[in-house]
């Protein structure tokens, strides 16, 4: 390797903040370049001044290509990510994060004044920083245990000595420094003594390093792999060589979210990362942070994250669907994907952006699908970007294979029984026309036009329209006798939102509804080490079921079925760690425990069966596989709750699982929605056990005899009520009789089973009543209308005299003030009775008001009203000379209007009353407003503008703490 430049010439100069000198030896001073001139560039609060050559720069980049990466040290980028992580306060880790990008720009522009043509970004940083996103650019099939192992050939560790078992066993709870689960920090620990304080690699020989690992691993070459990686590893610091580590493995443990990094690198680029995938082209457009990206949309041959489903609940999809019609779907069982076809060329892209051309077929010449599709589509079509599910389609049974068996859509082979057959549910763009803005029912239209159908090859999904809960509940109960996954919802007025969840669309699988899924009582039998938040302790667990023993014995050996490390909360895993943690034995491969026999899925530690636990657990299904014992295993296993109740020797035996495997074939939904029990509940919310007996009652209250009265209906069955007076028309006798011959129960005594009280006229006995403010008192008109009917009415506010407070909180979220539904539709009369309630005008109703009847409606929770109470004054002054003056066109002024749109009362003058003051980067009026603050009775709360903005972006208002000046 050529020498570098820091050995051939003399000190390099660098200056601090604070205008000091640095010497070239110190921690922070990286290798120089031969003199050219000098530029200033800061990372992380330090000023750097490096001397560089053009045409001499790092020894990976001779050529006379300019670009910010090849002058970055690795190690300023490691500092940078190291002060991110170690940082609690969430505006200190955007502060480091915003200087170190800063500063990259900052040289970029003095690098590259001369060429505005440059195709120089900052993606060599942020695809370091962001690894999880670069999954198949970056993908180095490396894992912490060669890592390990590794580390302990170059340094030469005794394969049985102290540092090398900490790098082996490093999720063992025995690590030290408390960071067990975490092979990075145990990895630096055991190399801080070891390597040289600094390393000498820039932030563009990382990236070639890496990606030549990733090359070599698509092309299988271990031993080129294992060669880059030496070379990183001997150019490195110990902590470069952490960071190194967390990139390697893409598990960067920052307390930054992926979006946070997106919106201080640029307010479009998550957007546009989302309808691209393309880190990189997400960089060189949104490199200047002062250009906007007018037009983010999706684009022909470029993947995009696909709009995905929220989970939803059967009781309230009515109201998620705005209680109007919606669109139901089969939940298709294979892998989401989307076809991009522009003429004869053909593109397909997995949910993550991975390209599946090569299997599918990029032409009408080759692949498992496109040769036998190109002729479907209609001839008018030019080009097209479709979104659907890759199915694997059997000609001989003519059904879809559920992707639970054993095999890969993506990977299948010519001479497989299988075939591909792509089922389309979506439209993105026809003929260069792009239709995600559209509704839902629009491109479902357009769909329907594009191609002719060709089962087992190519199929547009259909979907159903339908109106209730009820056919929620059957669409799903058929799935269920389909053996299928589930079943999708969709509002038919939703538009095409990429990488959004819900949105209008929704899934309901069977093991998201109680009482559904048999559940299975197995063992515990082994265990794995956490990561992360769960390191040191045992996390999930292998999970078993018994040999049939004799009768009258305990079982004696147990058959791996699965392991589980889902469902449980962080207080039930701590529990049952220290009930576990003394039983646990170190699982050794070679001399494994005669009773636990297990596939080639092997626990880290084990635990005798009589000192376990059983779990009782939720799949999906129960699958083949042959990494287990038993020869299957289950389908997203959850842990439903440790059954204390249950001694070890009752768990599941395999003959009680091949019972439940033969069953449904697998599926583990055998049972139906039943929605009666939710029907019944929304006739009556108070259901009797058993009538009332009423003993020495004065006669003037006794019920008149109702045991000869023949019932006609069960419109009240069970339902008591108490009349205590009826109408002209309608006496308290004839209503008495009505209510049992519907099958309702009568007292003359309101208790706590009564239904409602039925009054026709108010006197002092119904004022009482009113006054305890328990019960329910309803004008006798509805029980009259009810009667009349033959069904029973729902309550609407005319009916109402008084309403208890569980009924008073149910109707403030069906109607308003006036008695006007938010849902139902009205007539011409009851239109008539609402004016006439809003016959005296309202005075304009204070904040205060306004916050009590949002809190009243249930509205407090959106971010709209999130600054609701509180009075803010924005300083739009600044010092001009000796004096203040006030700006207008900042970016406070936005904030005034942001601060307006999620509730907060804004005034114009700083006077008693105001809870915050929000002031801009200037702060030069900073200590004149903290004396004119000393005069308040109120101490108002002086906060930096981010407090807005971070508020805005997270949905609700963020710790004053962190933003006080």
């Amino acid at each position: 390797m050529a020498p570098r430049a820091s050995q051939l010439l003399g000190p390099r100069v660098r200056l601090c903040s604070a205008g000091s000198s640095w010497d070239p030896g110190c921690a922070c001073a990286a290798p120089a370049a031969p003199v050219a001139r000098v530029v200033d560039f800061q990372v992380t609060s330090v000023h750097y001044y490096p001397e560089f050559n053009m045409s001499a720069a790092s020894p990976s980049n001779n050529s006379l290509i300019k670009t910010v990466a090849s002058k970055v040290p690795f190690s300023d980028l490691c500092s940078t990510l190291e002060k991110i992580q170690k940082s609690r306060s969430r505006p200190d880790k955007n502060k480091y994060f915003k200087d170190f990008l800063d500063s990259w720009r900052n040289f970029h522009n003095t690098l590259h004044k001369n060429d505005l043509n440059t195709t120089d970004s900052f993606y060599p940083a942020l695809r370091l920083i962001l690894p999880q996103l670069e999954r198949e650019r970056m993908a180095y099939g490396i894992k912490e245990t060669m890592l390990a192992k590794l580390y302990i050939d170059v340094l030469g560790l005794p394969k049985d000595g102290k540092d090398a078992l900490k790098l082996l066993n490093y999720r063992a709870p025995t690590s030290s420094h408390g960071e067990a689960g975490d092979f990075a920090v145990i990895a630096y620990f055991v190399l801080k003594q070891r390597c040289p304080n600094k390393g000498t690699l820039f932030v563009q020989d990382v990236n070639e390093h890496l990606d030549s690992i990733a090359l070599n691993n698509a092309a299988k070459k271990k031993d080129l792999i294992k060669k880059s990686l030496l070379q990183l590893i001997c150019q490195s610091s110990a902590l470069e060589q952490k960071w190194l580590i967390r990139m390697i493995l893409k598990d960067m443990k920052l307390g930054i979210s992926q979006q946070t990094i997106f919106q201080l690198f640029h307010p479009d680029a998550a957007e546009l990362h989302s309808v691209t995938t393309d880190l990189e082209k997400v960089c060189k457009q949104l490199h200047d942070p002062t250009v906007s990206l007018s037009d983010v949309s999706i684009m022909m041959f470029s993947p995009f994250r696909p709009m995905l489903a929220a989970i939803a609940n059967i009781k309230h999809i009515e109201k998620l669907m705005h209680n109007q019609s919606f669109y139901l779907e089969t939940k298709l069982d294979g892998e989401r994907m989307q076809l991009h076809k522009d003429g004869d060329v053909y593109k397909y892209f997995s949910r993550n952006g991975y390209d599946y051309t090569q299997q599918f077929g990029d032409s009408p010449l080759q692949g498992s699908l496109t040769p036998f599709i190109h002729n479907t589509f209609k001839s008018n079509l030019q080009n097209c970007i479709l979104d659907g599910e890759m199915m694997a389609y059997n000609p001989i049974t003519q059904t879809f294979t559920q992707k639970g068996n054993k095999f890969d859509i993506k990977r299948m082979v010519e001479d497989s029984e299988l075939q591909t057959c792509f089922c389309v549910f979506d439209v993105l763009m026809v003929n260069n026309q792009k239709l995600a803005n559209e509704t839902l029912r629009k491109r479902h239209e357009i769909l329907q036009t594009l191609l002719t159908s060709v089962p087992g090859r190519i199929q547009v999904v259909e979907k159903t329209e339908i109106k209730s809960r009820k056919d929620v509940a059957d669409a799903l109960n058929e799935a269920i006798d389909k053996r299928e996954e589930g079943i999708m919802v969709k509002d038919p007025l939703s538009v095409y939102k990429p990488d959004k969840r819900g949105e209008g669309w929704s899934k309901i699988k069977p093991e998201y509804v109680d009482g559904l899924m048999d559940e299975l009582d197995i063992l515990i039998v082994g265990g794995y080490f956490g990561k992360g938040h769960r390191g040191g302790m045992v996390s999930h667990f292998l999970c078993a079921v018994a040999e049939p023993a004799s009768p009258g014995e305990k079982p004696s050996v147990f058959h791996s079925l699965c392991r589980v490390g889902s469902g449980y909360t962080m207080k039930e895993l701590y529990d049952l760690g220290q009930k576990l943690a003394v039983h646990w034995k170190p699982y050794r491969k070679r001399d494994p425990p005669s009773n636990i026999l297990c596939g080639t899925e092997k626990p880290e530690v084990y635990i005798e069966p009589c000192n376990s636990v059983i779990l009782q657990v939720k799949a999906a299904e129960i699958v083949s596989s042959d990494m287990y014992k038993t020869g299957c295993t289950l389908r997203f296993p959850r842990i439903e709750k440790i059954r204390d109740d249950k001694d070890w020797h009752d768990c599941m035996t395999l003959h009680d699982l091949d019972q439940l495997h033969d069953k449904a074939s697998g599926k583990l939904a055998s049972r139906h929605v039943d929605l009666d029990d939710e029907e019944l509940d929304k006739k009556k919310r108070k259901i009797p056990s058993k009538s009332k007996k009423l003993i020495g009652i004065a006669e003037q209250f006794k019920a008149q005899d109702l045991s000869s009265v023949d019932k006609v209906s069960n419109i009240f069955e069970d339902v008591e009520f108490c009349v205590l007076n009826g109408l002209e028309d309608h006496p308290k006798a004839e209503l008495e009789k009505g209510i049992a011959e519907c099958g309702g129960l009568v007292v003359q005594n309101p208790g706590p089973d009564t239904y409602c009280v039925i009054v026709g006229t108010v006197n002092i006995r119904v004022k009482n009543l009113i006054a305890a403010n328990e019960l329910d008192v309803v004008k006798a008109d509805w029980l009259v209308d009810c009667l009349q009917k033959k069904c029973f009415i729902p309550w609407q506010p005319q009916f109402m005299i008084h309403m208890s407070p569980c009924t008073e909180k149910h109707f403030a979220q069906e109607y308003d003030c006036y008695g006007d539904s938010y849902y139902a539709d009205v007539d011409k009369s009851h239109l008539r009775e609402i004016f006439k309630r809003m016959s005296k005008p309202e005075h304009h109703l204070p904040f205060k008001a306004i916050a009590d009847l949002e809190q009243r409606y249930l509205w407090d929770a959106s971010p709209l009203c999130m600054f609701r109470h509180c009075i803010v004054y924005v300083d739009l002054y600044t010092i001009i000379g000796d004096a203040s003056a006030k700006v207008h066109g900042t970016s406070l002024d936005l904030r005034v209007l942001e601060l307006r749109f999620h509730g907060a009362q804004c005034v114009t003058n700083l006077t008693e009353g105001v809870s915050h003051v929000v002031v801009g980067c200037d702060a030069r009026r900073l200590s004149e407003l903290k004396l004119l603050r000393m005069t308040f009775e109120r101490k108002f709360k002086i906060v930096l503008e981010s407090w807005v903005t971070d508020s805005v972006k997270a949905g609700s208002v963020q710790d004053e703490k962190n933003y006080l000046l």
